[in-house]
């Protein structure tokens, strides 16, 4: 958590760095710090009964297997970043609704928004960034999951999400919600 009194001591374009001064239980004071990295959107995106996934790679990165999504503008809302990233990455268009939020905090503090995204047409050819090379994958919905168990899956806590949803018996759920 960064205290209301925290001093931003660096503005990046992704991560923001502050400082504060705290009291400690003897009375004195140090100084903590903490990183607010950008938000970010990833998407669970339904295409003709089938799941998008991509293969990914960026500068100086080896090709990693991922979720369509990206990096939340620091004024942005998650509502809009979705359907911009999704639209950039794929020239789809969805009806979005919200799946889940997942926090990393601690001295660091990032939020990931999962949206499930139904009804997908196709709009527009791919707008990517100079720094992304993405192979857009349409696969079944077994091809998905066995992929995000794959260990160059980059979406971490998505991949733990679906090993709970595995070890609770819950895959079968999870695929009605998307409509498969």
């Amino acid at each position: 958590m960064i205290p209301k009194n925290a001093k931003l001591v660096y503005d990046g374009d992704i991560f923001k760095v502050y400082n504060w001064q705290q009291k400690l239980f003897d009375g004195s004071y140090k100084t903590f710090e903490a990183v607010k990295r950008k938000d970010s959107v990833q998407l669970i995106v339904i295409k003709d009964n089938k799941l998008i996934i991509y293969d990914e790679q960026q500068p100086d990165t080896e090709q990693l297997i991922t979720l369509p999504g990206g990096m939340i503008e620091w004024d942005e809302p998650p509502e809009k970043a979705g359907p911009r990233e999704l639209l950039e990455e794929t020239g789809l268009k969805a009806d979005f609704t919200f799946y889940m939020k997942k926090s990393f905090s601690g001295k660091i503090k990032w939020d990931t928004y999962y949206y499930i995204c139904k009804n997908s047409v196709k709009v527009s050819e791919q707008k990517l960034d100079a720094g992304e090379k993405i192979t857009v994958k349409e696969v079944s919905f077994e091809k998905f999951i066995d992929l995000t168990q794959h260990n160059k899956f980059r979406n971490k806590e998505f991949q733990q999400h679906i090993k709970i949803l595995m070890l609770e018996n819950k895959l079968e759920d999870f695929k009605k919600q998307l409509g498969l």
